[in-house]
């Protein structure tokens, strides 16, 4: 009843496109990943987004699949004029909006915000396209953390030997596991909750608004827990075929994107909330300062294996040190960054 009523929400701002705008009134398909299905919170939300297209002379017809490989297919092959995916899955088009995964990069909310008001300005129009690839959007996903089997596995030493959950087609998250002594396992978005719940690993990183979809309650009982430290903030991201849409088109949906983000975080804050507080487990702080130069350690190795974007790692950098400049980056920059 409600995809229906949606439905009929979408015809009746189409009909409202003054006839003079009618010559250019394109239609549009775009491949929504959405592990829940049609009915999602992501599919969803494009399906408000669509209202907001339409003003702009574009509408789209949604094609839904819990399978985001399937969807960057779709994509990839031009099934698809737009797809809504995870960075992770951007990083393969436009490297430098894939890159806002990085640990440790954006910490804190005041971070995560102004890096996007920076990415939706037009003076940032340029990097938002790479050949026929345009980002036309981001919106925020939450923090991402670490979720054990064990509660006790509260440090990097403690996962030696541990069976950590990783996406089978990524070759960096495997050395990465590989060196900090863990066994990774291969996992997709599709199977990494079952996996997880079903003990076929034992630590799998995975953002808090996660955590009900895919029963991750389940793999935590009875002595699991979620480390209380952000690994990273995840994203998802709207991604054109550039030249399928009018001039403009990018610009005004990364605007409309970055007006939805206090009411977004407020949704991806709620939904970290509802997860049972039994189940965080603190670090000590002296830890989190070993934790911070691990992750920065990360980050400049990742720059030098060209998986991240060393001007996003930078931009990221500086957005840090402007709210903190006594951080030891701050006065003394790594040569490689």
């Amino acid at each position: 009843m409600l995809l229906k009523i949606r439905t009929l929400i979408v015809a009746a701002a189409a009909l409202m496109v003054l006839p003079a705008q009618a010559a250019d009134y394109v239609k549009r398909t775009v491949c929504v990943w959405d592990i829940v299905g049609r009915g999602g919170p992501i599919a969803q939300a494009v399906e408000e987004f669509n209202l907001e297209a339409i003003k702009w002379g574009v509408e789209f017809e949604l094609v839904v699949n819990s399978s985001e490989k399937i969807v960057v297919e779709q994509f990839r092959s031009k099934q698809c004029d737009a797809a809504f995916l995870s960075e992770l899955r951007i990083r393969n088009f436009v490297k430098f909006t894939g890159s806002l995964y990085a640990v440790g990069a954006m910490p804190e909310r005041r971070h995560l915000q102004l890096m996007y008001q920076l990415l939706a300005s037009p003076q940032m129009a340029d990097k938002m396209r790479v050949g026929p690839f345009e980002i036309a959007g981001i919106a925020p996903a939450g923090e991402v953390y670490v979720f054990v089997r064990d509660k006790s596995i509260n440090s990097l030493d403690k996962a030696v030997g541990r069976k950590i959950a990783v996406l089978g087609d990524d070759v960096y998250q495997q050395q990465m596991v590989e060196l900090i002594g863990g066994t990774p396992i291969s996992v997709t978005e599709a199977t990494a909750g079952s996996m997880f719940n079903n003990g076929a690993v034992d630590v799998m990183p995975a953002p808090a608004v996660a955590y009900n979809p895919l029963e991750l309650y389940k793999g935590l009982e009875p002595n699991g827990g979620i480390i209380n430290y952000p690994l990273a903030q995840i994203s998802g991201q709207l991604i054109i075929w550039h030249e399928r849409f009018p001039e403009g088109f990018g610009q005004k949906s990364r605007e409309f994107h970055f007006a939805q983000f206090e009411r977004v975080m407020k949704e991806v804050e709620s939904a970290a909330a509802a997860i049972d507080p039994k189940w965080w487990v603190e670090i000590p702080e002296a830890d989190k300062s070993n934790y911070e130069k691990l992750m920065d350690d990360v980050r400049i190795e990742a720059v030098k294996a060209d998986y991240w974007d060393g001007e996003m790692i930078k931009l990221q950098r500086r957005v840090r040190c402007k709210f903190d400049p006594t951080r030891a980056e701050c006065a003394k920059p790594r040569d490689a960054l």
